[in-house]
């Protein structure tokens, strides 16, 4: 397998320690490792580095490839503006069929929290094996661990379809409030949507041409062309991409095609898009939840997320369910119930004032 490593978005729900020149992806959030890091360490156990492509964006590059040092054999795909996962995965598709016009390609977001990658590891075997058979797009699904409202769903169908124990997708459910989540777990019919999809190379853009004009319109031709091995003068696909409208692959390819099938996810998983989602995977302390090298004085303080980029000592007293995030330059302090508007803050940064911030 071929594995796509999409690591080109903004993260701006983890602001300020997510910045527009080092975002999420390259970000230590969990432990010692960047999420890329980690992704790129499950990855080794799947398939060899050569055949492994980090996707972002071209004013990532400098990013990038200090983050690939530690990664020797794996490559670097730059797009030249971010245009969501629509266009990234057809483009790295068409970069992968040129090499290998058969291959299958597993994407792969670079923010993802898996603890242990066996599970992971079987599904992605079994997925691989169902999109040659079908020559189908398998997305994971992962068994909901509780009525999540920050994850879709997939509904599954009744049926297992031959190799790989795959079943169609009846259903494509986007965020659901906190009622409809728990009806949808209660159902045992439907899977957390883990942004993951395996499938053809080739089939893979076809789908991209029969479903996505807002992305093929502008850019089938470069993608053709890329396909089949011949080289893209930049300053066209530059312009081709300028074109293009950002939308997912879920919302542009996978919710529209036929082809789309499921494979069932047996592995711990969170897709890590909040501080409030950090809060699991945090060490706990009297009562909170933190991260960071500085010491934590509490007086009557519990439910709170810490996360300490400095060596300044915090004090935390008599508060509750709040986000405490501290980096060199920025303190954020928000309501856990509000960590989704963070991004908020940052879509303030783009006044000039704040340029240094953002």
């Amino acid at each position: 397998m071929d594995a796509l490593v999409l690591a080109g978005g903004a993260g701006s729900r983890f602001w300020p320690a997510s910045r527009r020149a080092r975002p999420k992806p390259f970000v230590p959030l969990v432990g010692g490792q960047t999420l890329l890091d980690a992704t790129l360490g499950r990855l080794s156990g799947l398939t060899e580095p050569s055949r492994i492509r980090v996707l972002a964006s071209r004013d990532l590059e400098a990013v990038t490839r200090e983050a690939l040092v530690g990664h020797p054999g794996v490559r670097a795909l730059f797009e030249p503006v971010p245009r969501n996962t629509a266009a990234a995965i057809a483009w790295g598709a068409a970069c992968v069929a040129a090499e290998d016009p058969d291959a299958i390609v597993g994407v792969f977001p670079a923010d993802h929290h898996i603890p242990s990658p066996a599970g992971f590891l079987r599904t992605l075997a079994a997925a691989e094996k169902a999109a040659a058979h079908h020559d189908a797009l398998v997305l994971i699904g992962i068994e909901p661990a509780h009525a999540s409202t920050a994850y879709g769903y997939l509904r599954v169908g009744d049926r297992a379809l031959g190799p790989g124990g795959v079943h169609r997708i009846r259903e494509f459910r986007e965020k659901p409030a906190a009622a409809v989540a728990r009806r949808l777990v209660r159902s045992g019919e439907y899977l957390w949507n883990a942004g993951m999809v395996v499938g053809p190379a080739r089939r893979i853009l076809a789908e991209c041409q029969a479903h996505a004009p807002e992305v093929w319109d502008a850019l089938g031709p470069a993608l053709e062309r890329t396909a089949r091995g011949e080289p893209v003068e930049t300053r066209a696909l530059d312009a081709d991409y300028a074109q293009v409208k950002p939308l997912s692959f879920d919302y542009a390819v996978l919710e529209r095609t036929d082809r789309a099938l499921v494979a069932r996810g047996r592995f711990r998983w969170s897709d890590l898009g909040s501080w409030d989602s950090l809060e699991p995977h945090l060490d706990a302390a009297a009562g909170n939840r933190v991260r960071g090298r500085a010491p934590v004085v509490n007086i009557g303080a519990s439910g709170n997320v810490v996360w300490n980029q400095t060596g300044r000592a915090l004090a935390l007293v008599g508060i509750e369910d709040l986000i405490v995030v501290e980096t060199e330059d920025v303190l954020l302090i928000c309501r856990k119930d509000r960590a989704q508007d963070v991004r908020a803050v940052v879509e303030k940064l783009e006044d000039p004032k704040f340029k240094d911030l953002a």
